[in-house]
């Protein structure tokens, strides 16, 4: 397999073109399918070895429904979607070919697949499997392989509560009427870069947060986890004696162990780049 032909189906949006980047580099073919493209996803299934679905997850589900009974068992059946287990199942329930769940944990501002995190939920059959793995660990991507419901309890913490927790921060200061660019004359460099997450989401898709927050059926427990989270800490730090207070975040600290000092490393080095242009 020195040289494949892959299709990407939804290749004309950024993830798409960034793979499509990607396997050029390595030295594969690539053909691009999309709404305003010549080639339809029937050329692509017919002439592709591997076949890879970049589009939001309402439409991959569907179009895999199409595209998967025309593949043969030779082909390899990929999705790009940050949700794997609806997905995964429409998948392997409707085709023969080899089947791969893949998420990228990054975003197409990305220079480099070098050191980012990749979650392989295999499905199918394993040459294209060793295959795909092989290219992205050529590359140094870190490759984790996960079940799909594992993968999608975690990223209701790793994205859903993450994005939630930025937009209503972004919400909080909208409601105490406190602009962004105006707080930067007087906030830390913790909160600037929160600021910059916050300005970051809303910049981008707000679309694919919602799906990421709405359509994620694990999130509701995460949430109800973080807000008891909540009233441990505000009963604790806001109401509590004062060694109920040291108590409470040394217990948290005892649970983080060595990764507090990781922690201060990588963001003390985040924090120099910001100053420090």
């Amino acid at each position: 397999m020195s040289s494949t032909t892959i299709g990407i189906i939804g290749g004309t949006g950024s993830m798409g073109r960034w793979f499509e980047r990607f396997f050029t580099g390595a030295g594969h073919n690539v053909l691009i399918s999309g709404r305003k493209t010549k080639i339809s996803f029937r050329d692509v299934a017919e002439k592709c070895d591997v076949v890879i679905l970049s589009v939001p997850l309402d439409a991959a589900i569907p179009l895999s429904r199409e595209i998967g009974p025309l593949l043969s068992q030779d082909q390899l059946l990929m999705d790009l979607c940050s949700l794997k287990e609806d997905i995964m199942e429409s998948m392997l329930s409707c085709t023969s070919a080899e089947v791969i769940g893949t998420h990228p944990l990054f975003g197409p501002f990305t220079g480099s697949i070098k050191g980012q995190n990749v979650v392989v939920c295999p499905g199918r059959g394993t040459v294209w499997l060793n295959w795909f793995e092989e290219i992205l660990r050529a590359e140094e991507a870190v490759v984790t392989r996960m079940e799909p419901a594992t993968h999608d309890r975690n990223m209701a913490v790793v994205q859903g509560l993450t994005h939630l927790l930025t937009i209503c921060m972004g919400r909080t200061l909208q409601k105490m009427n406190m602009a962004p660019d105006q707080a930067m004359f007087y906030s830390t460099p913790v909160f600037r870069i929160k600021a910059d997450l916050i300005g970051r989401l809303f910049s981008q898709d707000i679309e694919l947060y919602a799906n990421l927050i709405g359509k994620n059926r694990h999130v509701k427990e995460a949430l109800e986890t973080f807000m008891s989270a909540m009233e441990e800490g505000k009963e604790s730090l806001l109401s509590g004696q004062e060694e109920d207070k040291i108590a409470y975040l040394e217990n948290i600290r005892g649970f983080l162990g060595d990764f507090c000092r990781h922690g201060l490393n990588e963001s003390n080095k985040i924090i120099n780049d910001l100053y420090n242009k």
